[in-house]
């Protein structure tokens, strides 16, 4: 299981076998530190072919301050497609709520859920969709 750090944080990923990127972010999430942190997750769950991402947020502290959409200017254009379910706690639901639709507004494909399977049910119907999408826009080529 790859293991990324960043500053006080990590995260952890393993790869299922429909093409999910499974992961989890630990420790002190902050501003200095949760974008380039997602960033390389994002990029080591793409460099394994990941169709999307379902990432838990375990004993972790977020400290966050308001996100703007302009926080994801650390995704690369090719990966703002790749959707991620995040599952968080519900303390913390109010910090990814803002989270998310700063993502959605900057075309970045985000969801945050309370509970895995919900999370992994959407994700799933999202990266067989977006296949879907993908294979009929490149037979119309």
């Amino acid at each position: 299981m790859p293991i990324i750090r960043c500053g006080p944080a990590t995260a952890s990923f393993e790869m299922t076998d429909d093409g999910i990127a499974k992961g989890a972010m630990t420790g002190l999430l902050s501003p200095g530190n949760a974008g380039p942190l997602s960033g390389l997750m994002l990029e080591a769950g793409a460099a394994k072919g990941a169709r999307g991402v379902l990432c838990s947020v375990e004993r972790s502290l977020v400290a966050l301050p308001q996100i703007d959409p302009q926080h994801y200017a650390y995704i690369p254009d090719a990966l703002r497609g790749l959707p991620v379910a995040i599952v968080m706690s519900a303390e913390q639901a109010a910090v990814y709520e803002r989270v998310t639709a700063a993502a959605s507004m900057s075309g970045a494909m985000r969801r945050a859920f309370l509970w895995p399977g919900e999370a992994e049910a959407w994700l799933r119907e999202h990266a067989l969709a977006l296949t879907a999408n993908h294979v009929w826009w490149s037979r119309r080529r």
